[in-house]
């Protein structure tokens, strides 16, 4: 944690935390698909995730041709993008992304680092609610700005973190090949946040 599959070369300072073989096996499909779609998602922007699906992702399309490849080709989707300088609409290329699969990669990442920084498992969903880049972008914040003052852990262009802990809860950043993040809340923060 973060899916050492993500990384070209694993870094020396991933975190590893202590997991049974069937929690960690039961994530590994949707590990796999998440680093799919990431890659995709960063490789006009990322070095590394264009090396990552050139390399791993390439791979697991030949081993399994009629699987995520597949998958993927059904959910190629186009996006309007609205440019702010002329009122015109530019067409591209989009990706769907399931949520449900991205939801347990990332509940997963962000228990991990939890459980990295505080050693304290969170036990319910209750206590743990995840928000994508754009959901908070839409609301008006920026928490890659505002997080820059919090401490960070930087595991290369693959993936860096950054928390906060206070006694109501605690906040992690984290990203993806510098292009998409997440922010989590646990605790208090997370239980009494309005749904």
């Amino acid at each position: 944690m973060p899916p050492q599959g993500f990384f070209l070369d694993v870094p020396q300072n991933i975190i590893r935390n202590p997991a049974c073989e069937r929690c960690n096996q039961s994530a590994s499909l949707d590990e796999e698909y998440m680093r799919t779609t990431l890659a995709a998602m960063g490789y006009a922007r990322s070095a590394i995730a264009r090396r990552v699906w050139e390399g791993a992702v390439k791979r697991s399309f030949q081993r399994r041709p009629e699987g995520l490849k597949s998958r993927l080709a059904r959910d190629l989707t186009v996006v309007e993008v609205l440019s702010s300088k002329v009122n015109v609409a530019v067409r591209l290329p989009g990706l769907k992304v399931e949520g449900e699969r991205a939801m347990r990669v990332f509940r997963k990442i962000a228990k991990g680092l939890h459980y990295h920084e505080l050693g304290v498992r969170l036990t319910s969903d209750d206590e743990l609610l995840l928000f994508r880049d754009q959901e908070i972008l839409a609301k008006g914040l920026d928490f890659a700005i505002t997080s820059r003052a919090w401490p960070e852990i930087d595991m290369g262009e693959t993936f860096r973190y950054r928390s906060l802990h206070s006694e109501g809860g605690s906040m992690y950043w984290f990203e993806f090949y510098r292009t998409h993040w997440w922010l989590a809340l646990t605790g208090e923060e997370a239980r009494t946040y309005p749904r």
